[in-house]
């Protein structure tokens, strides 16, 4: 029951690799009830997607990144799709299934929607895109930009505690987030530390030469790994520097923001100012995740009896 290392690494153990192992390693400690929202949360991520988004979501606007797994919104919203690659590149380069791809209206960079108007839209979905951001705050506000007052910003990151690749890594904090948006000269380097950091504590390459040879590869592809990793702290600053730099307002809605969970989910609404409002309490984040995920263990539970 709750057999997470079947849903991180469902074939050959023979086979697994390094990071995933002692991931799994390190989960397998943690407490039961940890397990059992981590489990819930890889398990039914998709479906807790689409419950938020067709309780939140109306009208007109678009998702970045959606591919093959787009986000299931109500009757009531008409869905542009985006990003940065177009459906032939994922295809050749990546290996998706072209028939399930969506149709792009726009291959553009999410950080760049200078194709949508300023308050064009009513709300922009972005699952898993703002950790491929050097520039979180910066993509952030790009976003505020492009949707009306009273707009939703539907978003998802990865919680490093609870993925193979971050959970080694520390989380940015404010002043790093911050930097990164102001001072885009020295973004290139930071960049380059990032890379640096990921040969360190996932791949655990020793020889510096090699730690820097790898990374540059890695900017010379343009590969766009995770720059940062995120915790509640981190989702919590970008958001409120981005509300800041755009002089506006930006209320929580909704979401889910266990330390336990696979990803933070959160529903932000644009305010004509007032900075960031109504971020939940660590309480009520926790209280949260138990109501979402309660049904869907139940009914696992209820399974395997």
């Amino acid at each position: 029951m709750f057999d997470i290392r079947a849903l991180v690494w469902p074939v050959d153990d023979d086979t697994m690799k390094p990071w995933v192992r002692r991931f799994l390693d390190d989960v397998l400690s943690r407490p039961l009830f940890s397990r059992m929202i981590l489990f819930s949360s890889m398990e039914n991520r998709l479906a807790i997607r689409n419950r938020f988004a067709r309780k939140y979501l109306v009208g007109r606007g678009i998702e970045l990144g959606a591919q093959q797994v787009p986000t299931k919104t109500s009757e009531n919203c008409q869905v542009e799709y985006v990003d940065v690659v177009s459906n032939k590149t994922l295809v050749e380069l990546h290996h998706l299934p072209a028939e399930d791809l969506v149709p792009l209206t726009h291959v553009i960079d999410g950080n760049d929607l200078s194709v949508y108007a300023d308050g064009e839209l009513d709300f922009i979905i972005a699952n898993h895109v703002l950790e491929h951001f050097d520039d979180p705050v910066g993509g952030l506000c790009e976003w505020i930009r492009t949707v009306k007052n009273g707009g939703k910003l539907f978003l998802t990151l990865p919680n490093f505690r609870c993925n193979c690749y971050d959970v080694d890594r520390v989380p940015a904090r404010r002043d790093h987030l911050d930097l990164d948006y102001r001072d885009s000269e020295g973004r290139a380097a930071r960049n380059f530390q990032h890379y640096v950091d990921i040969m360190q504590t996932l791949f655990q390459l020793s020889d510096p030469a090699e730690q820097r040879r790898q990374a540059q590869e890695w900017i010379d592809a343009d590969l766009r790994q995770h720059y940062h990793v995120y915790d509640q702290e981190t989702v919590k600053d970008v958001a409120a520097l981005a509300a800041k730099a755009s002089s506006v307002g930006l209320r929580y809605v909704d979401g889910l923001f266990s330390k336990d969970g696979f990803e933070f989910l959160l529903i932000l609404e644009k305010q004509p100012s007032g900075g960031l409002q109504g971020w939940p309490s660590s309480r009520r984040s926790a209280i949260s995740a138990l109501l979402c995920h309660a049904p869907f263990l139940k009914h696992e539970i209820m399974r395997r009896q």
